[in-house]
């Protein structure tokens, strides 16, 4: 379909390589002029996350959307395979589900990229997918606000689309703003009590304890196999969520960190007692945005909290300077009262996971698959739970 108006978007889509390669200097320069920018829309992030993790069924989907021949928006999305079933009657059968490619390398809050209002680029995004591109099952989109404006585009309301939200756990995020005095003075008497106990406790070990900072493409190599080293000697030891712990991982982290550092916006903070690194950080930085990527600390000195003391000087660091927001990234889990996050931040964002799915026989088959599978696991839940219920030890 073409559009005649001057005024209408168009949507192109680049499903290659090189096409995202040529799209580059594009991106970037998009990426300046963005009102809504975010670390996990920018080109280093994306082209090296889509490099590393990509299976050989992944498809390449990029839509640009220009009006004219002016660059007004992007959407980093990817086509992803999911199983319909199990079953040998569905076999081979799979759905086609869009998705950001920022939830690969532990991308958080994924986003379009725009100097247009969201709404309108949205608008002609499902448009195209509607009448020009069909050849999809469901849109799966991650950590959106909770006023996206997903949530009221006409076309996903129409009777042959359904659409569900899931509420994500909020969000942890400090406001550096005005002095490191000011802001401690509001974190309560017993986060600031334990913060100097363990400051003080850390500083008195016998070979004394120093932070580092790392951000040049010389340093950061070597800083990153000090960080994977505490990293892997500790619980997190070959989780497919840290840096070290598969090779996947640690190809994304080895290439995504000296592209950045070229650019001045990432760093590797280790704090160090004598020779042992007892805690590291990784960083980034994009624009007036810290985010406070991966922590890691080594068991053997966990009674000192080496994480929470690392984390507090960072924070210290960046009072004073032109950054405005540290990000926690990641989320707090229910049972986390007070967790470290909850303690230090000054405010908290909810977010939001939006399904769009098409009403057609392939997403039946796959509703109804995992509403089996649901209901297996909760007969099991109901046969052991009895035994245990109904049990009172004499006392």
């Amino acid at each position: 379909m073409i559009d005649h108006c001057c005024d209408a978007l168009k949507i192109e889509i680049i499903d290659s390589d090189e096409g995202f390669i040529a799209l580059k200097h594009e991106w970037d320069a998009l990426t300046e002029k963005s009102i809504n920018p975010s670390f996990y829309a920018t080109y280093p992030f994306v082209f090296t996350a889509w490099k590393h993790y990509h299976r050989e069924d992944d498809r390449l989907f990029i839509l640009v959307v220009r009006q004219g021949s002016t660059l007004v928006g992007i959407a980093p999305f990817r086509i992803g395979r999911v199983d319909v079933g199990n079953i040998r009657l569905l076999k081979g059968v799979q759905l086609r589900v869009i998705r950001f490619i920022a939830e690969w390398g532990s991308g958080d809050k994924p986003t379009i990229l725009t100097t247009e209002r969201p709404e309108r680029i949205w608008d002609r995004i499902f448009q195209f997918l509607t009448r020009e591109f069909t050849h999809w099952d469901g849109i799966w989109l991650v950590e959106q606000p909770v006023n996206s404006p997903i949530l009221t585009r006409k076309a996903v309301r129409k009777i042959w689309y359904s659409m569900s939200v899931v509420q994500n756990a909020p969000s942890f995020y400090i406001s550096i703003k005005g002095t490191w005095e000011d802001y401690l003075k509001t974190r309560g008497k017993n986060t600031q009590r334990t913060w100097r106990r363990d400051t003080k406790k850390i500083n008195n070990l016998p070979e004394g304890v120093k932070f580092q900072c790392f951000d040049t493409p010389e340093t950061l190599p070597s800083a990153l196999k000090r960080f994977t080293a505490i990293e892997q000697s500790g619980w997190k030891r070959n989780h497919s969520f840290s840096v070290g712990g598969n090779e996947e991982n640690r190809r994304f982290y080895e290439e995504l960190l000296i592209i950045l550092a070229t650019q001045n916006m990432a760093a590797i903070y280790l704090l160090t007692s004598g020779t042992t690194d007892i805690a590291g950080m990784i960083v980034y930085h994009y624009k007036t945005f810290v985010y406070g990527a991966h922590v890691t600390y080594c068991q053997k000195y966990a009674a000192y909290s080496p994480g929470v003391i690392l984390n507090a000087e960072i924070i210290r660091t960046l009072f004073g300077s032109h950054y405005e927001e540290y990000d926690y990234l990641g989320f707090q889990k229910a049972d986390e009262k007070n967790s470290l996050k909850k303690k230090w931040s000054t405010g908290s964002r909810e977010t939001i996971t939006v399904i769009v799915n098409k009403r057609n026989v392939r997403m039946g088959l796959f509703m109804q698959g995992t509403r089996l599978k649901t209901l297996l696991r909760n007969i099991v839940k109901l046969i052991r739970e009895p035994s245990e219920k109904e049990y009172i030890p004499e006392q």
